[in-house]
């Protein structure tokens, strides 16, 4: 007899596929540019007391690049647990039952608010990206030899702050 193979979040939920959609992503790019200018820009004027041009210029692809690579590690973090647990709608008879029903209405419903478990379930991805976004920009600017080592982990804390993806937050409800 074959063993019955089931497929969990193999396929994304539908309203996932709003991320993907190019227009979505013009306006994230050009979102997440505009936020990590502005901060990249506060930064450069309270380490160099003004606007410096040139690390503007030297440092914001990279700060912006990184960023994304931070939130798709944060995604990728959520999803994975949501399959490692195999999380499914299970009431909330028990904790363990609250905690994968709570998974799984912020990852296949969009839900994160259907109880305090999917909420801290999306806050722990956030924090895991912002983890990501503070390495990676420490790694830029340790590349800066105008900064002091204080600086270096001040500046990259402000990114880690100010640009984590709070919008894993938002429920799909206000997309349509």
């Amino acid at each position: 007899m074959k063993k019955q193979v089931k497929l969990y979040n193999m396929i994304l939920p539908p309203f996932m596929l709003l991320t993907f959609t190019p227009w979505l992503a013009t306006i994230s790019l050009i979102g997440n540019f505009i936020i990590d200018s502005i901060v990249l820009l506060i930064i450069s004027m309270i380490v160099f007391k003004k606007i410096n041009g040139k690390f503007y210029i030297k440092n914001i692809w990279k700060i912006v690049l990184f960023g994304y690579l931070a939130d798709i590690f944060g995604a990728i973090y959520l999803f994975a647990i949501n399959i490692v647990t195999d999380a499914s709608f299970k009431g909330e008879a028990t904790i363990s039952d609250a905690i994968s029903t709570g998974i799984y209405y912020a990852i296949n419903h969009g839900n994160c608010y259907y109880n305090m478990w999917g909420f801290l379930y999306m806050l722990s991805g956030i924090l895991v990206a912002a983890i990501v976004i503070f390495g990676l920009d420490l790694i830029v600017f340790n590349l800066n030899d105008e900064m002091t080592k204080k600086q270096k982990i001040l500046s990259a804390l402000s990114f880690a702050v100010f640009t984590a993806p709070y919008t894993f937050l938002l429920p799909k409800s206000l997309f349509y």
